[in-house]
């Protein structure tokens, strides 16, 4: 796809996978032009401005009267003049191109009549260093955040997710409409009816954990890929490659933090105390290659600090000192 030359919102509105970005309807667009966002800041008033129109474009299945049409047209033209008397460029904004634009839409669709909407408002969850938070959406699913994680979605539509950091979600499933729930990372989205499954966005990647039921994941290089309970996959869109792919993974080894401790089996300490430089915001320095080698087993409480480093301290004979915001660890 070629956007490098995408300067007008007319340019914007005439591409298909853009307005599946718009309305949210394409998981690869969506992925697509969410990344393209992030690597051109420059243009999101502009593509800010396109959304609008799109968005603001609504249709409503009934019979038509020639004055309702022309009420709805007067009041989309009147928008997309208010849209472009807010462009800081000194380009000349020509309403012809875009009545056109709109009148091709009219003719394409025929029935019903446009009206505008304001922007949905967008709601957002964050859980601080050391907390976890309990959240039950307006659809009736579950989420716990982990800490320092966020979640957010637009207006009322509390099925489709934007995770940062780590959540664990219970969807419940709607039987009677069979509606989708979907979450969205950086490097992978997450499609499911009804289940429960662990997502972790943090150290650039995503890890997925599936306890119950089934989902599709779609990386960011559009494969998708199923996962059956117990199944857990951890993929990175900066490199798209998979890092750890594990069938059978005992559910406590990842989701043991929803009940404030964390689970060890076997683990060098340098990765084991990745753990708690997520949960708490701290920087680990090893002062020797021994301690940072100690293989670690057991479980440790994360919602008392000091307790926590206490109990890394016995279970592998190692001194940690604590200065503000960084742990110093060294062999006893």
């Amino acid at each position: 796809m070629t956007i490098t030359n995408f300067n007008n919102i007319e340019d914007f509105l005439k591409d298909d996978s853009f307005c599946n970005w718009a309305k949210g309807n394409r998981l690869s667009d969506v992925n697509f032009w969410d990344q393209w966002l992030i690597q051109n800041p420059d243009k999101r008033e502009i593509v800010n401005e396109a959304k609008d129109i799109i968005l603001g474009i609504q249709i409503k299945n009934q019979d038509l009267s020639e004055e309702k049409i022309e009420v709805e047209w007067n009041r989309l033209e009147n928008s997309i003049k208010t849209l472009a008397s807010k462009r800081k460029q000194k380009k000349v904004f020509t309403f012809k191109k875009y009545s056109s634009i709109a009148a091709s839409i009219v003719l394409f669709i025929s029935v019903g009549f446009y009206f505008l909407t304001n922007n949905p408002q967008k709601t957002t969850y964050k859980a601080a260093f050391g907390e976890v938070l309990h959240l039950k959406l307006n659809d009736g699913s579950l989420v716990t955040l982990n800490s320092n994680s966020s979640i957010h979605y637009f207006g009322n539509n509390s099925r489709k997710i934007w995770l940062t950091g780590e959540a664990f979600f219970e969807v419940d499933k709607k039987t009677s409409t069979n509606a989708k729930f979907w979450v969205h990372t950086n490097d992978l989205t997450v499609e499911v009816y009804g289940t429960s499954f662990n997502v972790n966005t943090k150290r650039n990647q995503t890890a997925v954990f599936l306890e119950e039921g089934n989902i599709w994941l779609e990386l960011k290089n559009g494969k998708t890929q199923k996962m059956i309970p117990g199944n857990y996959i951890s993929y990175t869109s900066e490199d798209d490659i998979i890092l750890n792919q594990n069938k059978n993974m005992k559910s406590s080894l990842v989701t043991s933090w929803k009940d404030g401790s964390i689970i060890f089996d076997k683990i060098p300490l340098s990765d084991a105390i990745k753990k708690i430089e997520d949960t708490y915001g701290l920087k680990v320095n090893f002062e020797d290659e021994i301690s940072k080698s100690k293989i670690i087993t057991g479980t440790v409480p994360v919602t008392n600090l000091d307790i926590c480093l206490k109990a890394i301290e016995k279970s592998v004979n190692v001194k940690i000192t604590r200065i503000k915001n960084q742990l110093f660890i060294k062999n006893k």
